[in-house]
């Protein structure tokens, strides 16, 4: 219901430093403000209080809230010096529509920019496209100590530059997004906005409008829109999971960027254009196209330079250093002091094949954060599928037999898979060796014997 709002703020503005939500009682339903200090939206702790309470000095005749709600038309740009509750005074330049349900107003929303006394906003500069740009990735949260990663990422680093587009491929939580970003902000393009969009997020009934815009009255509910070229004008567009769109958009698409402008849906005037195109795809291209899922002509276009990017299996010398950046990470986003993972836990991600590749190892440590109680990530602290559905540790039986093994090697095979098994659901190595019916100098042997 808020989307049409939101546009049209969008559509005024290249940034807001607040954003307020008031129900057609005066309650304040949502409140947020831009603190520079901390370079991030905060919430003012006005949710749930009256708009009277919030700002004493208003009245029904100076609240643009009441003024709205009488009127039902929008209050555009409009200058006003509030003083809340704290006796605090700021000067804003407010925009504040009616949100209407059933033809009835229910509320306003209300989009602020921080201004000076003389009416100049405060943060435009140092916030909106600039401050955007930092906190995109770069090539330093590019972690890898693997050759080829390491090529890779001085080849990132030679043609971020440039204005060619450029396909990144790989496997499903690889990286394409990071790498995507960093490629923006090294780029000439930096100051600039950076849109990403994944292909199979939208239905392909959107796709087209949401790329190129639309005209109002071109279909039932059309408004006058930017597409997503028209929003990354000057900018990066990145266009995520291309194999999934649908071949008719793709030619589209193609037009687009060979042509550099575009037409809103519905509209007859061409408009110019010039985005860089980034893109991404989770298959091999080549077998795509013989797929029939991505014409090969858009391919040639969009992929003027392929990066492909190794699964986590492939760069096993990476797995315990992202574990490692990972826990730094997370022992300041949660305020933990975990110090490492013991040897079996690395063991573990060591031999691990990964499918989900650094995202799901992300999701591994994050779900240890949150489940452990002593200063060291252990075997409990994992998922169980690290443990039961390692590419290592389980096997048929059966598929053994033909790979010709001598029995001695699949019995010792078997006895760490039953070790590792027993371990993960023990308190200690003494409550595992009591499991197994064995001493705890055996098992603490056996422990040693197969490394783990």
């Amino acid at each position: 219901m808020l989307t049409k709002y939101l546009q049209s703020i969008s559509d005024l503005y290249d940034h807001i430093d607040a954003l307020l939500i008031t129900n057609k009682e005066g309650i304040v339903e949502y409140s947020i403000i831009y603190c520079p200090e901390t370079n991030s939206f905060e919430n003012e702790g006005f949710t749930g209080k009256h708009i009277f309470d919030i700002y004493p000095s208003i009245t029904k005749e100076t609240s643009s809230h009441h003024r709205v709600m009488r009127s039902g038309k929008p209050i555009i740009g409009e200058r006003q010096e509030l003083t809340d509750l704290n006796g605090k005074s700021s000067f804003f330049i407010n925009s504040t529509f009616p949100i209407e349900f059933n033809h009835e107003v229910i509320g306003t929303i209300e989009a602020s920019i921080l201004a000076s006394k003389d009416g100049k906003p405060l943060y435009r500069t140092s916030y909106s496209k600039k401050q955007a740009a930092d906190s995109f990735y770069t090539l330093d949260d590019f972690i890898t100590v693997n050759p080829r990663m390491l090529e890779l990422k001085e080849k990132i680093r030679r043609i971020s530059p440039g204005d060619s587009p450029i396909m990144i491929c790989g496997e499903t939580g690889t990286g394409k997004e990071l790498v995507a970003q960093a490629i923006h902000s090294h780029s000439l393009r930096a100051g600039e906005v950076f849109i990403s969009q994944n292909c199979s997020a939208i239905p392909t009934t959107l796709l087209e409008s949401t790329l190129f815009g639309t005209v109002k009255g071109s279909f039932t509910g059309a408004e006058d829109r930017k597409g997503l070229f028209e929003l990354a004008h000057n900018g990066t567009l990145f266009l995520d999971e291309l194999n999934s769109m649908d071949i008719g958009v793709q030619a589209k698409l193609l037009k687009a960027i060979e042509e550099k402008k575009i037409r809103r849906i519905g509209g007859e005037r061409e408009i110019a254009i010039n985005v860089r195109i980034l893109s991404a795809m989770n298959e091999d291209p080549f077998q795509a196209i013989r797929d029939g899922v991505i014409r090969s002509d858009l391919y040639y276009r969009v992929g003027v330079i392929q990066l492909n990017l190794l699964p986590l299996r492939e760069r096993k010398e990476d797995i315990l250093l992202l574990a490692d950046w990972f826990l730094q990470k997370y022992n300041t986003q949660m305020n933990k002091t975990l110090k490492g993972f013991n040897d079996m836990t690395k063991n573990i991600f060591s031999d691990y094949h990964w499918p989900g590749n650094i995202r799901e190892l992300r999701n591994a440590i994050e779900y240890a954060f949150n489940v452990s109680a002593g200063e060291m990530v252990t075997l409990k602290d994992i998922p169980e599928h690290l443990l039961f559905t390692n590419n290592q540790q389980t096997r048929d039986f059966n598929q053994d037999l033909t790979h010709a093994k001598s029995l001695f090697k699949q019995v010792d095979e078997y006895e760490k898979d039953i070790i590792l098994n027993t371990l993960s659901h023990s308190r200690n190595i003494s409550d595992a060796a009591k499991k197994l019916g064995i001493t705890r100098q055996a098992l603490q042997y056996k422990i040693d014997k197969y490394r783990l």
